[in-house]
């Protein structure tokens, strides 16, 4: 089954979910679509050409008007930074709270930055490790999202730029601890874990290869909006996730 039916399944069978299922499907496009753009006419010597195409598959995919569209591109060029270097630059644009509440401008941001961190990621080579650095070694951003393989080997997911490494099975990979007996667990129906640390209040999210939810979607990602509940349930209890999923979402309030 390919990922638009499995999202209109899920919607149909977690009616509480489907707002956030929703924006995953746009964010889907949004990336696959930039994915052809960049791939078919990237130059950067003319980068300035290529983010007009980004925004303009933004205000496609997300209903942006025009009018604002164009104050992005030109907040963007004005900055004087090329935003395919330099992709944090899109979180810190100057939008007014009038477009929105400051946790939606954020989230705008957050989704707007994708490509130009997936452009990023394939041009840098890293230099450390995650576990040397308790950072993406890329994008430099926390860890919340990791997969355990069938030999039991953990792989950290970001969320942010798309990196994916290998690192060490037990322990907080925002501290970096590896002391078993400071980490609780949460598990859901599914299988999905949450793994809490009690030395720095920090949480990170693991799905196992060989569960049936990973079997069935495949998906990390998707896997982590699904499991939307067990974010509410470590924050309510105080931890802290430090790192939004790829929808931006980080806290819930």
């Amino acid at each position: 089954m390919d990922i638009n039916s499995i999202l209109i399944q899920l919607k149909q069978e977690r009616p509480h979910l489907q707002s956030p299922l929703e924006l995953y499907e746009k964010v889907l496009k949004f990336c696959k679509n930039c994915e052809k753009v960049l791939k078919e006419e990237f130059k950067e010597v003319c980068w300035d050409k290529i983010l007009k195409k980004i925004l303009d598959e933004f205000s496609t995919v997300f209903e942006i008007p025009y009018e604002f569209i164009s104050f992005l591109n030109e907040a963007i060029l004005k900055s004087n930074k090329n935003p395919f270097n330099e992709p944090k630059i899109i979180w810190e644009l100057p939008v007014s709270e009038e477009e929105g509440s400051k946790e939606e401008i954020k989230r705008m941001l957050f989704i707007l930055s994708k490509p130009f961190f997936y452009k990023f990621r394939e041009n840098f080579k890293p230099k450390k490790r995650f576990e040397d650095i308790g950072r993406c070694p890329v994008c430099g951003e926390p860890i919340s999202l990791s997969v355990i393989d069938e030999e039991n080997k953990r792989h950290i997911i970001c969320t942010v730029c798309g990196h994916e490494e290998e690192t060490f099975r037990i322990g907080c990979t925002y501290c970096l601890h590896k002391d078993c007996e400071k980490i609780d667990l949460l598990v859901d129906e599914e299988e999905i874990r949450v793994e809490l640390c009690k030395s720095c209040n920090s949480y990170i999210k693991s799905v196992r290869q060989k569960d049936e939810v990973y079997v069935k979607y495949s998906d990390p990602h998707l896997i982590d909006i699904i499991s939307l509940p067990l974010d509410v349930v470590a924050q309510q209890r105080g931890f802290i996730r430090r790192s939004p999923n790829i929808i931006g979402i980080r806290e819930i309030h």
